[in-house]
């Protein structure tokens, strides 16, 4: 059928959707980026085919635009706000969608997410029913450590790791302000260790779906910033292919696939993050859209995929994914090495960037997304949450050996300094926690 010369209406003209039109204007793809701020405010909208200043939420407004502009679907990058806009968007307007927000729902909330999983028969992590107002007696009574999250969050904000009692009623009251629902949930800590070193695994795994049939096409290796501490549990690395991969193919894709086709996902791109440990893998987080770190820019040259253009063909009334690309799938990775390292920074002002030059001269980095520039601020208020990161290397080599050389050089030649001169990238990733 083909969406060449159709026209894709874009909600958000923000960052998250910038990728989103770069592709769609690969594929020929008409874009209109529409919300209600200045094309300088927008980066999406300063490389969009056409610009609108309708209000993603002004549901009316957009239905007269689609109208107007005989716009063919709709879309947006991966932002939560504007997914949940584009379910009804797309329902009321009668545009095609990959899921709906009820469904969305069931991926999104991590309780709903748990009991599918205990239904299926996948490992997770056990659940403690206590809050806030729990007693000091029961509380002593658990197994620490322990994780407090709320059940609707994203981008790592709410999250507490605890290690003794009296850290969990205002692990519970972070948790609950960050929740939408205000509903919070409290589970083991599934800790990977090494001897006396904390690994901070977690194994990573996404699927393509097609007409309630899921697939397997990415299995990786991810490590948090700071296991040791537990401040900070978001990602500082990330590779391919995963040291977990016959394990999982082995013992739980087969129970993944009967679960999500039971959850009702029908088309789509879903993915998991779970923590290995003593020789299994727990289940603690689904995600029912595209990857906030861009991963098709490793999942197309290792595994034959590019998800990102495959949601926008489906977004457009096309196949989602066709039986000849099936088959192509690559879940070995082509004999090649991905991975993604992120620069997690310190408070302060960015007074000066040094190195970027000679990053961006390493011929195995294909990508470098930089959040922040000179004279921006990190506050404490994003430390432990993905904002907390500078940018975003994607790197595909030949071997492992090369992939840790360059990180090594990155972490050694990109310096970000605050204006008195002290180094604000203060979290260095050891690349030695990969060979544990």
């Amino acid at each position: 059928m083909g969406v060449k010369g159709k026209k894709l209406l874009v909600l958000g003209g923000t960052s998250a959707s910038l990728d989103l039109v770069r592709n769609a204007k690969e594929m020929g793809v008409y874009t209109i980026v529409t919300d209600e701020a200045p094309v300088e405010e927008r980066v999406a909208k300063q490389i969009a085919d056409e610009v609108a200043f309708v209000s993603t939420t002004d549901f009316d407004g957009l239905i007269k635009l689609i109208k107007e502009k005989n716009i063919d679907g709709a879309f947006c990058g991966p932002s939560e706000f504007n997914l949940r806009n584009l379910f009804v968007l797309c329902e009321k307007a009668g545009l095609p969608c990959y899921t709906n927000t009820e469904i969305w729902n069931r991926c999104a909330n991590k309780d709903v997410f748990k009991k599918y999983c205990i239904e299926y028969g996948v490992d997770c992590p056990q659940e403690y029913d206590v809050d806030e107002n729990t007693s000091d007696e029961v509380l002593k009574e658990i197994e620490y450590p322990i994780i407090v999250k709320p059940v609707d969050g994203s981008s790592s904000a709410g999250i507490t790791v605890c290690t003794y009692y009296d850290q969990v009623r205002n692990a519970c009251i972070y948790a609950r302000s960050k929740s939408s629902s205000k509903k919070i949930v409290v589970e083991k800590y599934i800790q990977n260790i090494s001897g006396e070193i904390q690994e901070g695994a977690i194994f990573g795994v996404r699927y393509l779906i097609r007409n309630g049939e899921a697939y397997p096409y990415f299995m990786m290796d991810t490590y948090i910033v700071d296991p040791q501490n537990k401040k900070s549990l978001i990602s500082g690395f990330t590779c391919s292919p995963s040291k977990h991969a016959e394990y999982y193919l082995k013992h739980m894709d087969q129970k993944v696939r009967k679960m999500l086709k039971g959850m009702g996902l029908t088309n789509g791109v879903a993915f998991f993050q779970s923590l290995p440990s003593n020789g299994k893998i727990y289940f603690h987080e689904m995600g029912y859209r595209l990857s906030g770190g861009l991963l098709y820019k490793l999942t197309e040259p290792l595994a034959n995929v590019n998800d990102m253009k495959m949601m926008i063909r489906f977004a457009l009334g096309d196949e989602l994914v066709t039986s000849e690309e099936l088959s192509e799938i690559k879940l070995d990775c082509k004999n090649k090495v991905g991975a993604q390292l992120m620069i997690p920074l310190c408070t302060g002002t960015i007074g000066e960037i040094i190195g970027l030059e000679e990053v961006a001269g390493i011929p195995e980095i294909v990508d470098f997304i930089q959040y922040y520039k000179k004279g921006d601020t990190v506050g404490k208020n994003v430390i432990g949450t993905l904002s907390q990161h500078f940018g975003r290397v994607s790197i595909i080599a030949d071997s492992v050996k090369r992939v840790h050389e360059i990180v090594r050089l990155i972490q050694e030649v990109l310096q970000i300094q605050d204006n008195d001169g002290n180094k604000m990238n203060c979290y260095p990733f050891d690349i030695n926690r990969t060979l544990l």
